[in-house]
């Protein structure tokens, strides 16, 4: 027979028995009570209440929102990746104030004219403000740095590629996640990296 754990005594009770509220069970009506007036009750009511309205949003968003939020965090994963590397078209240092200072997530080949390769990792690396948004992506300049940084055959595959790709709203959910995911994982070995250089106390 299947049993359930009072939320507030943990006990086990026969699953027939146990009484329901929402996601927990419990022994009796007076632990349901009891349980409901708790501190604990009520941010368990508040996070689930959360969660309702969050998935409500989702359900209600447009591909061009679910679009704009995909293109957010794969642009955080690219600054994430090349953290601390020189720009990609001038060579300026991160942390280098020129025209604003802040580095940019720059495309090779713009999501204007090339939306079918916005999510390309290839395509994409950390460009200073000046390079991207001053010199319209210094596109000159950036072909040098990326072949110099990834190879000639990458470059000229990725001018030939024209390849049409059509994101759903569920693939770029996929990439928001992916993204995610990447980002936790390049901040986490960066970090470890940065332990390891340090010198040893003696």
């Amino acid at each position: 027979m299947r049993t359930r754990r009072c939320a507030l005594c943990r006990a086990k009770t026969p699953e027939t028995d146990a009484i329901h509220s929402k996601l927990k069970s419990f022994c009796s009506m007076e632990h349901l009570i009891e349980y409901s007036r708790s501190a604990q009750a009520q941010q368990f009511v508040k996070k689930a209440k959360a969660k309702e309205t969050q998935e409500k949003k989702e359900k209600l968003r447009t591909r061009s929102e679910w679009l704009r939020l995909a293109q957010k965090a794969f642009n955080e994963y690219i600054r994430v990746r090349d953290r601390g590397k020189p720009c990609v078209s001038c060579g300026a240092s991160q942390g280098v104030t020129v025209l604003g200072g802040a580095f940019d997530a720059g495309h090779y080949r713009s999501t204007g004219s090339a939306p079918h390769l916005r999510f390309h990792t290839h395509n994409c690396h950390a460009q200073c403000v000046k390079c991207n948004r001053y010199l319209s992506g210094n596109v000159v300049e950036y072909r040098k740095g990326l072949v110099d940084r990834r190879s000639l055959e990458i470059v000229e595959a990725l001018e030939q590629d024209d390849r049409p790709r059509n994101y759903s709203i569920h693939d770029l959910q996929r990439i928001i996640k992916l993204c995610k995911r990447r980002i936790k994982s390049t901040e986490r070995c960066q970090k470890n990296h940065a332990l390891a250089a340090e010198p040893q106390k003696k």
